[in-house]
C-alpha cells in the first residue's frame, strides 16, 4: 500500500504529500487547509480504486530478466537477428549489468558502459548496436511494467565518421567474375551484381521466388528471416 504523509502547513499555505511504494513523490502545495483535506481524500481513493495503476515491484536483476526477454525475442525476432543479438546481449552487455536490479540502471551506468567499450577497442558502431539492444529491452521492461521508464533514452549514441560507399570499379567486377566461375558462388555473385540485392536476401531466396519465364525474382519475408524494411503485421 502507499505510504501517506498527511496533509501539512508549510510556512503560511498547506501542502499534499504522498510517496508511494515504487518510491515516486506526489506533493502540491494548495492553500487552503480544507482544500488540501479535500484533496488528501480524493488521491487515496483515487488509490484505492486502481486509478494510479500502483504495483508494487519486486526488483529483478538484469540476469533474471534476460531470460524473459530471450523468449520474447525468440518469438518474435528473425533467427539472423536473434543469434546477432543474443552474441552482443551475452557477450558484453550480461557480464556489465549482470546482478544489478534492471530498476535500479541510470543513465550514468550507460554511458559508463560506452567508456569502458571503447577503451576496450570496440568501435562506436559496435557500441551503438549494444546500446540499440538495451535500449529494446529497458523498453520491453517498460512494457512489461518491471520499470516506469526506459534510461537509455537519455543516452546520446556514439557519433559516426560517415563514409562515402565504395563501388567496384568495371576493371574489379570482371576479375571477380573470371576468379568465381569455377566457384558455388558464382550464380550468387552474378545475382547480385545484376540485381543489388544484399547478402541475407541472395542466401534466403528459394526456387519459388525466381520466375524465369518473366525473368523476376520476389524478395519476401518468412516466418524465421525478414527483409530490411519489414513491418510485421
Amino acid at each position: 500500500m502507499p505510504i501517506y504523509k498527511r496533509h501539512f502547513k508549510t510556512g503560511d499555505k498547506w501542502c499534499v504529500y504522498v510517496r508511494l511504494p515504487n518510491g515516486k513523490r506526489y506533493r502540491r502545495v494548495i492553500g487552503a487547509k480544507k482544500q488540501a483535506e479535500q484533496i488528501q481524500k480524493k488521491l487515496e481513493s483515487e488509490i484505492v480504486e486502481g486509478k494510479w495503476d500502483i504495483r508494487e515491484k519486486d526488483e529483478m536483476s538484469f540476469s533474471d530478466f534476460l531470460k524473459r526477454y530471450f523468449e520474447y525475442i525468440q518469438a518474435n525476432k528473425a533467427k539472423t537477428t536473434v543469434y546477432c543479438d543474443t552474441y552482443r546481449i551475452k557477450a558484453h552487455l550480461l557480464p556489465y549489468f549482470s546482478d544489478i536490479p534492471i530498476q535500479l540502471i541510470t543513465a550514468r551506468m550507460v554511458d559508463d558502459y560506452k567508456s569502458m567499450r571503447i577503451d576496450e577497442g570496440a568501435s562506436p558502431n559496435t557500441v551503438n548496436h549494444e546500446l540499440v539492444n538495451l535500449s529494446h529491452m529497458l523498453r520491453m521492461a517498460v512494457r512489461w511494467k518491471y520499470i516506469d521508464r526506459n534510461v537509455v533514452s537519455d543516452v546520446e549514441r556514439l557519433k559516426i565518421a560517415k563514409k562515402s560507399p565504395r563501388f567496384l570499379s568495371q576493371d574489379e567486377v570482371r576479375r571477380l567474375i573470371e576468379a568465381s566461375k569455377e566457384s558455388y558462388i558464382y550464380p550468387l555473385i552474378m545475382t547480385a551484381l545484376h540485381t543489388g540485392m544484399r547478402k541475407s536476401e541472395l542466401l534466403n531466396l528459394k526456387w519459388t521466388d525466381i520466375d524465369f519465364d518473366q525473368r523476376m525474382i520476389t524478395i519476401q519475408s518468412r516466418s524465421d528471416w525478414h527483409t530490411k524494411n519489414y513491418k510485421p503485421k
